[in-house]
């Protein structure tokens, strides 16, 4: 392929930029069996957002000879603020050709993003990132499949990334558990604790009890995005089709206090027969309070959840994000039987 790209911004899925850039991962991941197509509806979903007022969002196309070559969007989450305490930008669904012309106009889309986000406000610029929860390239690991909410790439996205400036400020690694290496659990049971699992009958006041939970304990963390109660209910809407309730934990007191928390999904993502259900899950996040943190409560849910998985025939489960230089639950995780599954990294400019 040769010639000069043209880049179009996408305002509509269904106009011919739109098509376009649907159309693009299908021939990135042709060969590519790790992919999981079902990603994919992450855009509709960020599309939607913006045409709700949610998000700003800058999805643009390139193409040559009207095939297209390269895709990226600027993202901007009104919530979310960088170090300095101006909004932080993201760019996400990044996609691009391997070939030399297809490489310049992969830079070009990541550029013509990264100049966006500064007039809608935004300090730093982060990605790859696609919302709250999907974030991260992945260097390392590409043999493995892509699980539910998260990314997948290329072996060649790492050098695209560098090349449009960007550098590494994260590294994330994902492990994962497996049926043939059954974790032993130390501890099973903490005196005073019932582990439980969520209760669809009484689902707004579950949410209500994770988002309280949620804003306390993860508050400030690097991955954390802030939300209202309302934001909150709407992710759990958004994620319905997707949960298992039995597969989601809380560990409570004797008060009945929501003292830990545990969210596990079916791999949704995970190709598979009609009618067959997923045999991987991805554990998604996993928090203690502050006070009952070194007691035993989080191997406790652990545990319960290992149960669960193996009562129904799942037969890998992985565990994500650990960040890289996080050396206590690497070992944890080690010490539990899991292996190191992929490296992922956050770049910024």
């Amino acid at each position: 392929m040769s010639g000069s790209a043209r880049i179009e911004v996408v305002d509509d899925l269904e106009t011919g930029a739109g098509e376009a850039f649907l159309a693009l991962p299908k021939v990135v991941y042709a060969a590519d069996a790790c992919w999981a197509p079902a990603s994919e509806a992450l855009v509709a979903e960020r599309v939607a957002d913006a045409a709700a007022g949610r998000i700003a969002l800058h999805a643009v196309v390139a193409t040559v000879h009207g095939q297209p070559v390269a895709r990226a969007a600027g993202i901007l989450e009104p919530a979310v603020f960088g170090p300095d305490g101006r909004p932080e930008g993201w760019i996400g669904l990044v996609e691009c050709l391997p070939d030399p012309d297809a490489r310049a106009a992969g830079v070009a889309v990541l550029a013509e993003c990264r100049l966006w986000l500064p007039g809608q406000g935004a300090g730093r610029v982060v990605g790859p990132r696609v919302d709250g929860l999907v974030a991260g390239l992945l260097v390392d690991g590409f043999d493995q499949p892509q699980v539910v909410l998260t990314t997948h790439n290329p072996p060649a996205y790492p050098a695209l990334w560098h090349a449009a400036g960007a550098v590494t400020v994260t590294s994330m690694v994902s492990y994962r558990f497996s049926r043939e290496r059954v974790p032993h659990f130390p501890t099973r049971t903490v005196p005073g604790i019932r582990v439980r699992a969520a209760d669809p009958a009484d689902l707004p006041a579950e949410v209500g009890r994770v988002h309280t939970f949620q804003a306390e304990v993860f508050r400030g963390g690097a991955a954390h995005l802030p939300r209202t109660p309302e934001a909150t209910a709407r992710l759990v809407r958004r994620l319905l089709p997707l949960l298992d309730p039995e597969l989601v934990l809380l560990a409570e007191d004797r008060a009945g206090e929501v003292v830990g928390i545990l969210v596990c999904l079916p791999d949704a993502w995970q190709p598979r027969a009609t009618g067959r259900s997923p045999d991987r899950a991805r554990l998604v996040s996993i928090g203690v309070r502050a006070g009952w943190r070194r007691t035993g409560v989080a191997l406790a849910m652990g545990a319960e959840l290992a149960d669960r998985l193996l009562a129904r025939g799942y037969q890998q489960l992985e565990g994500s994000w650990v960040l890289r230089d996080n050396r206590a639950p690497q070992l944890l995780a080690g010490a539990l039987q899991a292996r190191p599954s992929r490296r992922f990294e956050l770049l910024a400019w």
